[in-house]
């Protein structure tokens, strides 16, 4: 007998679902990518839709529904601090809003079908979620598991033991402290304000000193009890006219009063738009989140003492702090997977409903947006669009002739086989080049991606040179890690090369992406170079996601080529 779950995060940033045939991940999909709203944070309709018809059934046939999301979670913890809050009305009435919203998911998937759900709903702790979109992915038997965030489900931290087919929190971190409120609130007072920037602030702080940590030190501590501690009278989420939006395009008030921080920094206002104090600042912030991090982590082991780390949640999406936790060699095997945040809350919560069933090997593949490029429709854009094309018989004879561009210093673009879920592009919705291009860097930044000039870009590498290109050795198929390339290594791929001498990899294997690794190693053979420039193929907006956006976008940059399946379209 068929058993189908539908897998939803829901009133989180990054929305999205998946779904689950007989405990088989089938596909998953990110709303952002079919609505081109990024990080999207309502009901995911078009990608339940994206995953019905991939399976061809109806809404009907779902006969699970799971959320990463429970209002029953921490309901003590919350009551408690609502009743005694100063502004009590405020918050209860916040508090019921949220719940109600929460509870009206059903309703409005039901009016967008006109069918009845006749599914049974579960619904499963957010943090818990967290940790097992990251550990039954792992290929683990027994881990020490950590989710860090913002908020969720009134908690910012969990710690659990995962052993088998179980996974038990055994401390939390709750409201309203946070890790994540600290970074955000940083990123928000350097002027990136929209919601999900904080990757900017780690770019940024490779071009700065952190002459102002003990300073932000005031801000926030680790706490031997609670973990995290943060000092509220710089922070605002707790005021009365504070307010989330999570239904939509997310959206914080100001997190942190910017009068008491610039008095605190003994600086101007002014100061804030300048760039080497907003560097200084960002690379100040760094070091504090790092100090606090690797806290939590060392704190883990007395709850757990396993020599495996799997991690999750939207503050492990900061890879600096992940690289250093290699060098450091609290664990022996970290993991952390292609969907740590929010949007891997809905695959979570899908798995933890078969959990008793589930084969914990299985779920490592990331290219999970099924997508079906039509011939037809393809033959009819390029005409449409007076564009040039070659069709290649095969992927292997296509990269040839790639290889050959690439080495000629010309930008690709490569829209191919499976979409990636999660937030970064593992090399079939990628823009490519040659890392050895010095100007690479500034002409992506400026002439395609049309991004701030300091946003480093990640060398994909075969995973069995690693050792022999950077300090460290890590298995990265997901761009989780920074690590420092070695000195003798640096000036050969400046286009990947930060400024601070790292860069963030993605490994790629043969069995993990054959297309991909055949395309490095053919330019290796050429180049003795084993690595290639991987970013996201967008233009400041949601990774394209369709063979009609992908031409568009090829249409208005400065991109050389585009690689659809196995056609090499030209302008």
């Amino acid at each position: 007998m068929t058993h189908y779950t539908l897998g939803l995060n829901i009133f989180h940033a990054d929305s999205s679902s998946c779904l689950m045939k007989n405990g088989k991940l089938v596909c998953a999909f990110e709303e952002e990518r079919l609505n081109r709203i990024k990080h999207w944070a309502g009901v995911p309709l078009l990608s339940i839709n994206e995953c019905l018809k991939y399976a061809k059934i109806k809404i009907e046939d779902i006969d699970t529904i799971t959320i990463n999301s429970n209002p029953y979670s921490n309901l003590k913890k919350k009551f408690l601090y609502t009743v005694n809050s100063k502004n009590l009305f405020f918050n209860i009435n916040s508090f019921l809003k949220r719940q109600s919203k929460k509870y009206s998911i059903i309703d409005e998937i039901e009016k967008f079908y006109k069918r009845k759900v006749k599914a049974k709903i579960l619904r499963y702790d957010h943090h818990l979620s967290h940790i097992a979109s990251s550990y039954y992915l792992s290929g683990f038997n027994e881990a020490t598991g950590i989710s860090i965030d913002g908020f969720g489900d009134f908690c910012s931290l969990a710690i659990s033991k995962c052993k088998g087919k179980n996974i038990n929190i055994v401390a939390r971190t709750f409201y309203p402290n946070s890790l994540g409120v600290f970074y955000e609130g940083i990123t928000q007072i350097l002027g990136f304000e929209n919601y999900g920037d904080e990757y900017k602030v780690m770019g940024l702080s490779a071009y700065g000193k952190p002459k102002y940590q003990k300073k932000l030190e005031n801000l926030i501590r680790f706490d031997e009890n609670k973990f995290i501690h943060l000092n509220l009278d710089y922070f605002l989420h707790t005021k009365k006219n504070f307010h989330y939006t999570f239904d939509g395009i997310p959206k914080n008030s100001k997190l942190i009063n910017k009068k008491k921080l610039v008095n605190l920094l003994n600086i101007k206002f002014k100061d804030l738009s300048n760039e080497i104090i907003k560097a200084d600042i960002a690379a100040s912030a760094q070091k504090v989140f790092e100090k606090i991090f690797f806290e939590i982590v060392k704190k883990s082991l007395k709850y757990n003492k396993s020599k495996n780390l799997v991690l999750a949640g939207g503050c492990v999406m900061n890879c600096l702090a992940n690289g250093k936790l290699v060098k450091n060699k609290i664990f022996e095997k970290i993991f952390i997977p292609y969907c740590p945040g929010d949007n891997g809350g809905a695959i979570g919560s899908a798995l933890l409903s078969y959990k008793k069933k589930i084969n914990l090997k299985s779920f490592q593949n990331p290219y999970l947006g099924i997508r079906i490029n039509k011939k037809d429709e393809l033959i009819y854009l390029l005409k449409k669009n007076k564009l040039k094309y070659k069709k290649f018989s095969n992927f292997r004879e296509l990269n040839k002739d790639l290889e050959r561009k690439l080495i000629n210093k010309k930008i690709i673009a490569v829209f191919r086989n499976d979409m990636e879920f999660g937030s970064r592009a593992l090399g079939n919705t990628s823009i490519i080049c040659d890392p050895r291009l010095p100007d690479a860097k500034k002409i992506i930044n400026s002439k395609v991606k049309l991004r701030e000039k300091f946003r480093p870009f990640a060398p994909s590498i075969l995973y069995k040179k690693v050792n022999k290109w950077f300090e460290r050795s890590v298995n990265s198929p997901y761009m989780s890690f920074v690590l420092k390339f070695k000195k003798d290594k640096r000036k050969l791929v400046p286009a990947v090369c930060h400024v601070d001498d790292t860069g963030r990899l993605q490994t790629v294997t043969k069995n993990f992406n054959e297309q991909y690794y055949d395309l490095i190693q053919k330019f290796e053979k050429k180049t003795n170079i084993p690595m290639l420039l991987n970013t996201s193929f967008n233009k400041n907006e949601p990774i394209v996601e369709s063979q009609k956006r992908a031409i568009e976008t090829f249409r208005r940059t400065s991109i050389d080529f585009l690689n659809i399946d196995n056609y090499l379209i030209s302008k």
